[in-house]
């Protein structure tokens, strides 16, 4: 994180006791400023005071008996971009028409849309990485989408990329899944070897039911392509990852054996999800990682 500034100051008087600032703020109207907040949150009943934005930084409270230590940190994309979905989010229901008298069906179809910023909201950095991924790859784009899980329990991925069904035959229940779907791991780390095996290891959990000859199944399916996204990987990562087989110069991850002595229609003679890196940057487009 980069800290600005720290300014420890008496809890009571709102004196500082000591201040390193970068800027040429006046270290005794910050912890007053601080000290007036704090005590107008109490007046109001909110509680403890212990971090807040402005338009331009961050600042994190820390309170002891005593003193208050205060540190000033810019702040980052995540909270503008969390604030622009409100804004948007708010404007979506003003132009729904759901401050006058709607129906219950309008009601529900807004719902669907605040779920989706919600999680929009409540991942930040997903929420950024999902945009590149819209611009790099075809298809839609979820967030942390809701799937049925082999075991017929719930289950999720970061990010879910459906290409819809193309050629797929209109009676084929797998072509509308596997071979339409990309699964993507966001890693807002720096991405271990533990990280990269539990992904690759998740990628056959998931399942769809299907009907077949007048009965529910539970049918699985395997995604066409796997991707991860994380700031750095560690050696050991993309050691393992360059461990896995190739074919025509991409790394890929065979799942032909979770169809094994199952009847399924539809299955393609080469079941491969391949696979993709990137390496997330803040200030440029994500890098792709050779593997």
């Amino acid at each position: 994180m980069d800290i600005e500034g720290i300014v420890i100051f008496d809890a009571a008087a709102g004196v500082p006791l000591f201040s390193r600032m970068k800027t040429k703020t006046d270290p005794s109207l910050f912890s007053s400023f601080i000290a007036a907040i704090a005590h107008f949150t109490r007046e109001l009943k909110f509680g403890g005071l212990s971090s807040f934005t402005t338009e331009e930084k961050v600042i994190y409270l820390a309170p002891r008996d005593k003193i208050i230590t205060a540190l000033i940190a810019p702040k980052k994309k995540e909270y503008e971009q969390a604030y622009s979905l409100a804004d948007e989010l708010g404007r979506r229901f003003e132009e729904s028409g759901l401050t006058s008298e709607v129906s219950s069906t309008l009601y529900n179809e807004f719902a669907e849309v605040a779920d989706l910023y919600l999680r929009k909201i409540q991942n930040p950095f997903i929420s950024r990485v999902s945009e590149f991924i819209q611009e790099e790859y075809e298809g839609k784009v979820s967030i942390r989408p809701s799937l049925m899980k082999r075991d017929g329990s719930q289950g999720s991925v970061d990010l879910l990329i459906d290409a819809g069904r193309r050629d797929s035959d209109a009676g084929d229940s797998w072509g509308q899944f596997g071979e339409n779907y990309s699964f993507v791991k966001v890693l807002d780390t720096r991405a271990g070897r533990l990280h990269v095996i539990d992904f690759i290891d998740t990628l056959d959990n998931f399942a769809v039911l299907s009907m077949q000859k007048d009965e529910m199944v539970t049918q699985p399916y395997f995604p066409t392509r796997a991707i991860i996204v994380a700031r750095e990987y560690d050696n050991a990562a993309i050691d393992f990852l360059r461990k896995l087989p190739k074919r025509k110069g991409r790394r890929y991850v065979d799942g032909a054996y979770i169809y094994a002595g199952q009847k399924l229609k539809g299955i393609p003679k080469e079941t491969r999800c391949v696979l993709d890196v990137w390496k997330w940057h803040d200030d440029k487009k994500p890098e792709r990682v050779e593997i």
